[in-house]
């Protein structure tokens, strides 16, 4: 109990603390001290005594200093931050957006001192083999680029939302899973999914294999942000997109321009062993053929992915971590073979840009929200689901990494239908109401959707593949264990009748 305590204060203590801009700055950017002063340390060995460090001085021997003044350079970083602390603390005139602009400043220029002191390792040291591998470090600028547009452009859209009355304001519009306490705008998803979209086409292009993807991820950002503009405006024309059937439909039709495209699932894992062919059955047309099994099934599991991940988000910042975390571990799964392909590499750099996006929008759909990631939250699943299938990852892995989601999605279908109600219509069965009913805080389930999906996901990633279906059931019929337990506990505490003491 000490120890389950300790973890619930600790969880709160971080979730509060996420909340300050200062702290996090200052964090992210001691960090970046400490991971420098940790790489000089590591390199120390094999660099030059004597390095090119002073750049002002006249050219020649004179510009040559003792490698030991690398260290200066952490403690610059170190200082700088401890500066723009006291400067954002000490701010009286309350200038707005001074945070923002100390804290983006400093990690710029952190980053650019970190540059310099690879670059002076680089041309003054003997040859010493990578601490990580290259083709790691090639997917950070795709994340790092993500995640800052994403920072930059969630502000102006949300302004936006506001203008355009984009708004869900919980005293007046009514959901029975709506546990938001406070007006928040709508359309995060779609942000991402834009952002997704333009990095896409920077960093890897425009590939034959992709264009399907990037077909179907525009229709359902498009779809996405036409839901949250009617679902905010009772009165628009877009009203009949209120039906949970015809926006099933909707997403079918989205999904057709990928699955068409050839990111489909020809073959599973067999439980007793071996691999079962889904191309068993085929039609004819002309010179082409289709894989009818294959198709369909793909349509479907990538339509449930879909789901699984939008039902996730119902609760501020849950959302964005476990397609953060997912998109990182899909994109290691990318990368996970000997003979590395360049369409492989996109698919990794497709993932970290997905990953980037996701937890550059935590700032600002973390409790209390600014923004909702809305309908577009499909964007999101969508891209999962596809990366996951072009990057070759077993069914059984990609249930691991979203385990938590698809079970408590896989019980709240079940749990509907055999109350014989709509399975799409919202109530308040999800695990996450059942965890704030157990007195969980908001930012508490968050950091718990997001340790889950890393841990599970990490046990797929390391996992042998002559295991890791027997494994995925055995973790399946645990987890599955424990949230049936939480279920039927709170439908016990419910039952209890009223005592007066």
């Amino acid at each position: 109990m000490k120890i389950a305590k300790r973890i619930s204060k600790t969880t709160d203590y971080i979730s509060k603390k996420l909340k300050d801009k200062n702290l996090s700055g200052f964090t992210l950017n001691s960090l970046l001290s400490i991971f420098l002063f940790i790489y000089i340390l590591l390199r120390f060995f094999y660099i030059n005594d004597e390095i090119p460090f002073w750049y002002t001085r006249t050219w020649g021997d004179t510009q040559l200093a003792s490698k030991s003044n690398l260290y200066l350079i952490p403690l610059i970083c170190l200082g700088i931050n401890i500066f723009g602390l006291l400067l954002t603390l000490l701010n009286k005139f309350y200038i707005r957006y001074l945070e923002d602009i100390v804290w983006y400043f400093i990690f710029f220029v952190n980053l650019f001192l970190i540059g310099s002191v690879l670059r002076i390792i680089r041309i003054s040291s003997v040859p010493f083999e990578a601490i990580i591998d290259p083709k790691y470090v090639n997917l950070l600028p795709s994340f790092v680029l993500a995640f800052f547009l994403m920072r930059i452009l969630m502000p102006y859209f949300i302004e936006y939302a506001k203008s355009r009355k984009i708004i869900t304001n919980p005293k007046v519009h009514d959901h029975p899973g709506m546990i938001l306490q406070a007006p928040s705008a709508r359309g995060g998803g779609f942000v991402y999914a834009i952002v997704f979209l333009l990095l896409a086409i920077i960093f890897v292009g425009f590939k034959k294999e992709l264009y399907g993807v990037y077909i179907s991820i525009f229709m359902t950002a498009i779809l996405g942000i036409i839901d949250d503009y009617q679902n905010t405006h009772p009165k628009s024309g877009y009203r009949f997109m209120e039906n949970p059937v015809l926006r099933l439909f909707l997403l079918f039709v989205s999904v057709l321009p990928v699955v068409l495209s050839g990111v489909i699932i020809y073959n599973v894992s067999n439980p007793s062993g071996g691999i079962i062919d889904l191309n068993i059955f085929q039609i004819s047309m002309g010179s082409n053929s289709i894989q009818v099994v294959p198709i369909l099934l793909t349509t479907l599991w990538v339509v449930w992915l879909m789901n699984v991940l939008s039902w996730s988000n119902g609760v501020d910042g849950q959302f964005p971590g476990i397609v953060g975390i997912a998109s990182i571990l899909i994109s290691l799964l990318a990368l996970r073979f000997d003979d590395i392909t360049i369409f492989q590499k996109h698919i990794a750099i497709l993932s970290m840009i997905s990953a980037g996006a996701s937890f550059g929008s935590v700032k600002y759909n973390w409790h209390p929200s600014k923004i909702m990631w809305g309908f577009g939250a499909m964007s999101a699943g969508l891209v999962i689901a596809s990366l996951a299938i072009l990057a070759q990852a077993k069914i059984a892995v990609s249930v691991l990494i979203l385990l938590v989601p698809f079970l408590d999605a896989l019980f709240t279908v079940s749990r509907r239908v055999l109350k014989g109600r709509n399975p799409f219509k919202g109530d308040r069965g999800h695990l996450h109401h059942i965890l704030l009913e157990k007195g969980w805080g908001v930012g508490k389930v968050a950091l718990f959707y997001w340790f889950a999906t890393g841990i599970f996901g990490l046990i797929g990633l390391l996992s042998p593949e002559r295991i890791v279906l027997k494994l995925t059931f055995v973790i399946m019929g645990v987890v599955a264990f424990a949230i049936v337990t939480l279920n039927v506990s709170l439908g016990l505490k419910k039952k209890e009748p009223n005592t007066i003491t």
